[in-house]
């Protein structure tokens, strides 16, 4: 019984999981004018950084230039992705709608600023060596990223299923009320 229950909530969240995602994915494929928008941000964001830290950037649309190196941010370089499973996953999961509106855009501004802390340490490593960037960018950030979303949503769950505090000390040690003989301390 308890494994029929728990086998149906179980699909019940992939499923939705998949039409979440898909309708997320579908969203960011026809919205050609927001993915370009937000392609240019991050570029002018990443190159803005990198002329606080002391480098001289120039920015083209969605490529930025400095120090001999080109950095070109296509759709997929935005996080947006990311965010969209990680969006997905959330929506999908069990929770008060408070706690899901709060996951998503928590989530995103975290992700965001990830995506940015990697495009700038790229940027770093194809100063001195584009076949090093090519490596990192390809295998070590595809890694960092996916462990990241897990990581997050992992944090995001033991939040979210944590019960409103409720004031009291019986609520505070529930297993200490349960541990005392039947009528002390209660009425």
């Amino acid at each position: 019984m308890i494994e029929a229950q728990l086998r149906r909530k179980l699909v019940r969240f992939f499923l939705l999981f998949l039409l979440i995602s898909v309708g997320l994915f579908a969203l960011f494929y026809f919205w050609k004018g927001g993915t370009r928008a937000l392609q240019r941000w991050t570029a002018l964001v990443s190159a803005g950084i990198l002329k606080i830290l002391g480098f001289s950037t120039v920015v083209d649309e969605t490529t930025y230039f400095f120090s001999g190196v080109a950095i070109e941010i296509i759709p997929e370089c935005t996080g947006l992705y990311e965010i969209i499973v990680f969006s997905a996953i959330v929506l999908a999961f069990p929770a008060t709608i408070y706690k899901k509106i709060a996951g998503v855009i928590g989530g995103a501004l975290i992700l965001i600023l990830l995506n940015l802390i990697r495009l700038l340490i790229l940027a770093l490593v194809g100063m001195r060596s584009r076949e090093w960037m090519d490596w990192v960018h390809l295998y070590l950030w595809q890694l960092t990223l996916i462990l990241f979303v897990v990581g997050l949503f992992l944090l995001w769950l033991s939040w979210a299923r944590k019960p409103p505090g409720k004031v009291g000390a019986s609520s505070a040690h529930p297993e200490r009320e349960r541990l005392k003989p039947p009528g002390e301390g209660r009425k």
